[in-house]
């Protein structure tokens, strides 16, 4: 008897073979077998915890088994009792959950490259609209009539671009800003 717990994954849930849990358990798989299909002639809602699948034995013939998720192992199991009953639950439960944490971290990692991909796209926007912006910024500090008026947009721009937040002082709030006069030289 393997000491090892074989968690699989079936239908995208974790999943455990019928005949893993009758040889941890020390039963015979047909009688597994009767207990799985006892509880889901019981209760339709119980179909979706247990999947009824094959296995090729070392004669190369096919024989019934059952995968079943955590739901369906904890229903079968409370039928089980005794001290090695108790040990092999307790070290079922571990599996499980150490088997749906890999399965979340490995959703987590096939999002990340859209969550990435996206992140990617929104920087190149936000900066594409900076340039814009220090655009004219300069185009306007060009255009601008006074010294300190085209300093003023110069330093705008660059904090556009660094993506800073500009000093109060550089600011022309309540100040005039003036232009060059288009039809002089």
């Amino acid at each position: 008897m393997s000491e090892h717990i074989i968690i699989g994954h079936y239908n995208g849930q974790p999943t455990v073979t019928s005949r893993e849990v009758a040889e941890h358990f020390k039963k015979n798989h047909r009688d597994v077998l009767e207990s799985i299909r006892n509880i889901t002639a019981e209760n339709s809602a119980v179909a979706d915890m247990f999947y009824e699948t094959t296995y090729t034995a070392a004669n190369k013939q096919s024989y019934p088994m059952y995968q079943m998720n955590r739901d369906g192992f904890t229903l079968l199991a409370m039928g089980f009792t005794g001290k090695d009953a108790l040990e092999w639950k307790l070290k079922y439960i571990r599996a499980f959950n150490m088997m749906e944490e890999q399965l979340k971290v490995k959703e987590i990692q096939a999002a990340m490259p859209k969550v990435d991909a996206r992140m990617m796209e929104a920087q190149a926007r936000l900066n594409n609209s900076r340039v814009d912006t220090a655009k004219l910024l300069m185009q306007m500090g060009d255009k601008a009539a006074l010294y300190y008026n085209r300093e003023q947009c110069y330093q705008l721009a660059l904090c556009t671009l660094a993506g800073k937040q500009p000093d109060e002082d550089m600011l022309p709030a309540g100040r005039h800003f003036y232009l060059k006069d288009s039809n002089a030289n």
